[in-house]
């Protein structure tokens, strides 16, 4: 990646996100990075409903008749 940014924002929680907002609104090219591989910070949800399998250890697959998995979000806890 060889482009330039005028703000480096590090994480991806509601606190972020607002500053993202508010300085891409204001003509700043923003990148945001996270060491998760999800977005939110503790305010992320687990999506799709396979990846709550894989977290979690579950044998299987979610039945078919739990519809698409992405259709899911699993409120995410995280330790703290």
């Amino acid at each position: 990646m060889n482009e330039e940014y005028k703000v480096l924002l590090l994480g991806t929680s509601l606190t972020e996100y607002i500053l993202s907002g508010i300085m891409s609104v204001n003509g700043k090219k923003v990148l945001h990075m996270d060491r998760n591989s999800y977005y939110g910070g503790e305010s992320s949800s687990i999506t799709p409903l396979e990846d709550l399998y894989k977290r979690f250890k579950m044998p299987g697959v979610p039945l078919p008749s739990m519809g698409r998995g992405r259709d899911w979000n699993v409120g995410r806890k995280l330790p703290g």
